[in-house]
């Protein structure tokens, strides 16, 4: 078994090459698009008052993604973050199902999760300043005591290096015993297995991820 860190590039044009994690990305991008295309402009016209099908299915993810925000920054908050949330939820999510299609994850690979930690950096530093001001952003480091300022300064500083790597290790993690199992034993037993690691695994990674995300921002608007 042979599983590197960084995964097989690709010629694109001429010398320029690409990852494969950008690849499969970018594929993951595109069919979400498309299905928030056909979403909201075939399936929402024909939304009822009374939710029957797929508009039961959508709107429970929405809905459970929305009151999940609120109970974390509350209802003044919230709003400004729903849409990327559930976002951040679709795209990690299904960056972990294509494992399922024998694509390794793109979430395996430690550039994309470093992407989507510093989205959350900087959410965190811009909702920090927007609620408390650059003076009270600065003072908050000096709480409850003068002493902790560097401390929690080193702490804010190494949140996207601990988000990128927790995803990226987890997720690699759940490869490489995927790739044991195969190894071990190639019938039956990996569509058994993948029910763990490549459904609830990827569920579960997606979760800590917009918590953590969730709570940090939470904790620099308090």
């Amino acid at each position: 078994m042979d599983i590197s860190i960084t995964q097989e590039r690709f010629v694109i044009f001429g010398n320029f090459t690409v990852s494969g994690s950008v690849v499969i990305a970018w594929m993951v991008s595109c069919i979400l698009i498309v299905f928030a295309l056909i979403v909201r402009f075939v399936l929402l016209r024909r939304f009822k008052t009374v939710p029957h099908g797929a508009q039961n299915v959508i709107e429970l993810g929405v809905e459970s993604v929305r009151n999940y925000c609120v109970s974390k920054l509350g209802l003044d908050i919230s709003p400004s973050l729903n849409a990327y949330m559930f976002t951040l939820v679709l795209f990690i999510l299904s960056c972990g199902l294509v494992e399922l299609f024998g694509f390794r994850p793109p979430t395996s690979d430690l550039s994309l999760t470093a992407g989507l930690a510093l989205m959350t950096f900087a959410l965190i530093n811009y909702y920090g300043l927007k609620y408390k001001g650059l003076l009270g952003r600065i003072r908050s480091f000096g709480k409850p005591k003068a002493f902790m300022a560097p401390i929690k300064m080193v702490t804010d500083l190494a949140v996207p290096i601990s988000l990128s790597c927790r995803l990226f290790g987890n997720m690699l993690g759940g490869v490489i015993i995927m790739e044991l199992i195969y190894s071990v034993c190639a019938l039956v037993v990996p569509a058994f297995a993948a029910i763990y690691f490549n459904l609830f695994h990827a569920g579960m990674q997606t979760f800590i991820f917009v918590t953590l995300t969730l709570t940090f921002i939470s904790e620099a608007i308090e």
